[in-house]
């Protein structure tokens, strides 16, 4: 037995594009697995470290918003 159903078109053609947008961001998401090494590995290392390196020279991670922000940071640099 067989069910048929009738959408309009918008609808159809809405669901299309949101299957290729997914089709294409799977792809996109196969092409980093692939070039990404196994994790844990010496290259995997050498990779995260030259990412975190870059991470650092841009700035990311390092600004300080306020002056009670960078006293926080600045006691936290302190030994005991």
């Amino acid at each position: 037995m067989t069910q048929v159903i009738s959408i309009n078109t918008k609808t159809a053609d809405a669901i299309l594009s949101a299957l290729k947008r997914l089709e294409e961001a799977i792809s996109r998401l196969n092409e980093k697995l692939e070039q990404t090494p196994p994790y844990g590995s010496k290259a995997w290392w050498k990779q995260s470290d030259k990412k975190a390196l870059e991470s650092i020279r841009r700035g990311e991670g390092t600004t300080v918003h306020g002056q009670k922000e960078l006293q926080t940071f600045l006691n936290s640099l302190k030994t005991a």
